[in-house]
């Protein structure tokens, strides 16, 4: 299945390319991580080069385990480069100097506004949150759903990846409609290994997202992935060892509402790990009461085995952001998290963004 979707992918560019004309006036931009809307960009001719970045620290005191530790962190420090080289080829690079890792590289080439090709390392059409630059996100740890299901963070067995692999992917936008399009897709084929990592097993993932847009404000959204993963630790369930490999599969439905009083998005997750099945979601919620202060309300919902009660966190997160400049921002916040059957932990956490 997975060989004739790879298949089908070359097919669809081969005939795509021979279809277009040689000049297309709609272009599809490069999409990348939204840290910043004004770049620094440098133009040559019809090439153009956009380097932009952010930063984030924060100071945090946590109650764990009836522990109480404090401390200031830098989280990230990431430059990106977006280069075009004309109106149909360029590419992307993302590094964090923070960690020394690169987090993306990867090249597109755009046939027409329904049909863009991305060949390189870079995010997995999985869950909107996902997709969305921390910049962005109104809680500065992500939801504990999505990263344990992603494979952001928090999944021993798969690894700590945050949410990127190499691979080869197709994207576009279909159904015009007053001047904006209906449906955005995603569908590519990722080694499934993770960042910067070589791939572990024979097996390709398949991931895909499909997006509607039925007003300009409002966004429903599923996304899946079928896939096999290569046990970095052995299964606290048993249904693996450490070195085999195992059915990873993911599937995901959200909806996203941007209002003037309000930025709303919540999203439900499923998976299934080896015969494992998980579960969670999460709603959170943007309330803008001033021009530059928002009220961050957040719940989170994780399970990490179906079968065992115990496996289950429930996660409250309320703060407040206040934007300094464009998307420079200050965020203090407090979170309780309270595992079924076990003990409680606190995070009280501010963060400061700057972004150029």
């Amino acid at each position: 299945m997975k060989h004739f979707i790879l298949s089908l992918l070359v097919v669809l560019i081969s005939t795509t390319a021979f279809a277009q004309n040689q000049e297309t006036p709609n272009e599809v931009k490069l999409t990348t991580d939204k840290s910043n809307p004004h770049p620094v960009n440098v133009a040559f001719g019809q090439t153009k080069l956009s380097l932009f970045g952010y930063a984030q620290s924060t100071y945090a005191v946590e109650n764990k385990n009836h522990e109480t530790t404090n401390g200031f962190e830098v989280q990230r420090i990431i430059l990106m480069s977006q280069l075009d080289i004309n109106k149909r080829l360029g590419f992307f690079i993302m590094y964090d100097f923070n960690s020394a890792k690169l987090h993306e590289y990867w090249a597109k080439y755009t046939f027409a506004p329904e049909l863009e090709i991305r060949i390189g390392q870079m995010k997995q059409p999985f869950t909107l949150e996902n997709l969305m630059p921390p910049t962005l996100l109104s809680v500065v740890r992500m939801n504990q759903s999505v990263a344990y299901l992603a494979g952001i963070a928090g999944d021993p067995c798969f690894g700590n990846w945050v949410g990127r692999d190499a691979g080869i992917m197709l994207t576009g936008s279909l159904l015009p409609h007053n001047g904006r399009h209906l449906l955005q897709y995603n569908l590519g084929v990722f080694n499934g290994a993770g960042m910067n990592q070589k791939e572990n097993n024979s097996q390709k993932d398949v991931i895909g997202m499909l997006n509607y847009m039925p007003t300009k404000d409002i966004t429903l959204s599923s996304s899946f992935i079928l896939g096999t993963g290569h046990a970095l630790v052995d299964s606290p369930y048993g249904a693996f060892k450490a070195g085999e490999n195992y059915k990873r599969n993911r599937w995901s439905a959200g909806v996203e509402a941007k209002t003037k009083p309000a930025y709303l998005r919540g999203e439900w997750l499923q998976g299934n790990d080896g015969g494992i099945h998980s579960r969670g979601g999460y709603a959170d919620a943007e309330i803008h009461v001033a021009k530059k202060l928002d009220i961050i309300a957040d719940y989170n919902y994780l399970q990490k085995n179906n079968d065992i009660k115990a496996s289950t966190t429930h996660t409250y997160t309320g703060g407040l952001q206040y934007w300094l400049y464009k998307q420079c921002r200050i965020q203090t916040e407090f979170s309780y998290a309270k595992q079924v059957d076990g003990p409680a932990s606190r995070l009280w956490i501010t963060q400061f963004q700057v972004a150029f």
